[in-house]
C-alpha cells in the first residue's frame, strides 16, 4: 500500500494513542485526528441534538491527549476536528474553535434542514430526491465558506437514500469545480468506500475533472478501522488519474505522492 495517511480519525473510543499505534502498526506516516467537535465541552451546549459516541472532553485536554500521542517518531500527528456546518449554527460553532492550533478541520454536512439524515427511513422518492439536492448545496456552502481545509465524506447521503438524482454526476462536478476554486479538499471516506464503492468512483472522477485536491481519510472509530479501505482507495484514484493526496501542518496544505 502506497498510501500513507490518514486524516479522519475518531478517538473517544479508544484513545489518541492507540489510534496512534493502529496507523503505526499499519505503515501510516501521517495520522490526522479528528474528533467530532459536539463531543467537545465548549461546543457541545450548541450540537445538543448530536448523539454523543463517547465521553465529552475539553478542547484542551483533547489537544493535549493529541499532542502526546505525536510524540511517537515513527508517525506524524496532526491535530484536527470533524466541525458540522449548520447554516444558522456555524458562527457560534466557530467562535469556540479559535485560538487553537489545529493543524486541519474537516467540515462535515450531517442535517438537512434540521434533519439528520443518517437516521431517516422509509423515504419516498420526491423527498429523497430533494434532500440530494439540498445535501450539495451545503456542501457546497461549506467549501466557500472558509471554515475548513476539507469537506467530508460528499455521498454520505447514500447511507439512509437510495433515491440518487439524475443530475448527481453534474451535483459532484460543480463540487468538485468549487472545491477546486476555493482550494479545498474533498475527502474520499473509508466508510463510504467499502459501502457504496461506485458513488465514490463518480467522486473521483469529477475531482480528476477538476484538478481537486483529495484527502483520504478512514473515519475510523476505533484502532481497527484506520486504514479500513485503502487497499480499495489506492487503485480507485489510480483509475481516476489521481496520484497524490492532501495533508496539512498548522492549515498548510501539503502533497503526497502515492
Amino acid at each position: 500500500m502506497s498510501i500513507a495517511s490518514d486524516f479522519h480519525n475518531h478517538i473517544v473510543r479508544s484513545s489518541a494513542q492507540q489510534m496512534v499505534e493502529a496507523a503505526r502498526n499499519k505503515d501510516i506516516r501521517v495520522l490526522g485526528l479528528s474528533e467530532h467537535v459536539f463531543q467537545m465541552r465548549e461546543a457541545h451546549p450548541h450540537l445538543l441534538h448530536m448523539p454523543l459516541e463517547g465521553p465529552i472532553l475539553a478542547y484542551a485536554d483533547y489537544v493535549e491527549e493529541v499532542q502526546a500521542a505525536g510524540k511517537n517518531r515513527d508517525v506524524e500527528v496532526r491535530l484536527g476536528l470533524e466541525v458540522d456546518f449548520i447554516p444558522e449554527q456555524n458562527e457560534v460553532i466557530q467562535s469556540t474553535l479559535q485560538g487553537l492550533p489545529w493543524d486541519f478541520l474537516i467540515g462535515s454536512v450531517h442535517e438537512v434542514d434540521g434533519v439528520l439524515f443518517e437516521s431517516l427511513h422509509d423515504l419516498e422518492r420526491a423527498e429523497g430526491e430533494r434532500l440530494w439536492s439540498r445535501y450539495y448545496t451545503l456542501l457546497r456552502a461549506a467549501v466557500r465558506s472558509g471554515y475548513f481545509s476539507v469537506v467530508s465524506h460528499p455521498v454520505r447521503m447514500r447511507s439512509t437514500n437510495p433515491y440518487l438524482p439524475a443530475n448527481l454526476d453534474e451535483e459532484l462536478e460543480q463540487l468538485a469545480a468549487d472545491a477546486a476554486e476555493y482550494d479545498v479538499a474533498l475527502e474520499v471516506n473509508g466508510y463510504d468506500t467499502l459501502t457504496y464503492i461506485n458513488l465514490v468512483r463518480r467522486l473521483a472522477r469529477a475531482c480528476a475533472n477538476h484538478h481537486t485536491a483529495i484527502s483520504v481519510g478512514s473515519d475510523a472509530h476505533n484502532p481497527t478501522q484506520v486504514t479500513q479501505a485503502h487497499h480499495y482507495i489506492e487503485p480507485l484514484l489510480r483509475e481516476a488519474g489521481i496520484t497524490s493526496i492532501r495533508t496539512w501542518r498548522q492549515r498548510v496544505p501539503e502533497e503526497m505522492a502515492f
